[in-house]
């Protein structure tokens, strides 16, 4: 599903197993990455770099904060 959905300008799809891959990708703002990976509405889990961990976790808790 996610192969489908990502362009190959935007990065490499690499399939794990019939149920995962791995994206491998990059971005000028980790700010813009954090954003686009959440508009994939896929679930996924960021495992590196720990930088892009970092400015998820800042841009989720921004996002909760605006919606209290």
């Amino acid at each position: 599903m996610a192969a489908e959905r990502i362009l190959p300008t935007v990065g490499v799809v690499e399939a794990v197993d019939p149920q995962s891959c791995l994206l491998h990708t990059g971005s000028n703002s980790l700010d813009e990455l954090a954003i686009y990976l959440g508009l994939f509405d896929l679930p996924f889990t960021v495992h590196e770099p720990p930088e892009l961990i970092t400015r998820i976790r800042a841009v989720a808790a921004r996002l909760t904060d605006a919606v209290r």
